[in-house]
C-alpha cells in the first residue's frame, strides 16, 4: 500500500512539472512608453495657432505652419508655412 501511495505522489509531481514546463512565458515585459512627439502647437492669437516641427532628422525640420480657425466651417485654414531655421541661417534674405 505504501508503494502505491508513493507512486501516486510521484505521478502527481510529474504532472505538475509538465504543466509548469509547458506554461506560456510572457514575451514582452517592457513598459509601454508614450510615443515621441516631434511637433508642438502654439497659440498665436484667439483664432490662430502655429504648429512647429522640432525633430532635427525630419524632412520638415524647422517648419512652422500657421493656421486660422474658421468659425463658419469649424475648420482650421492654412495661412502660411515658414522655415525658422532658414530665417536664422540667412537673415539677410528676410531684410533682418
Amino acid at each position: 500500500m505504501q508503494e502505491k501511495s508513493k507512486l501516486t505522489i510521484m505521478i502527481g509531481i510529474l504532472i505538475c512539472l509538465v504543466i509548469i514546463a509547458l506554461k506560456p512565458v510572457p514575451q514582452n515585459n517592457a513598459p509601454d512608453l508614450p510615443p515621441y512627439v516631434s511637433e508642438s502647437v502654439v497659440q498665436l492669437a484667439e483664432n490662430r495657432i502655429a504648429i512647429v516641427e522640432t525633430e532635427t532628422n525630419s524632412g520638415l525640420s524647422g517648419e512652422v505652419i500657421v493656421l486660422e480657425f474658421n468659425e463658419d466651417r469649424k475648420t482650421f485654414d492654412p495661412i502660411g508655412r515658414y522655415n525658422y531655421l532658414d530665417f536664422f541661417k540667412n537673415p539677410e534674405k528676410y531684410n533682418f
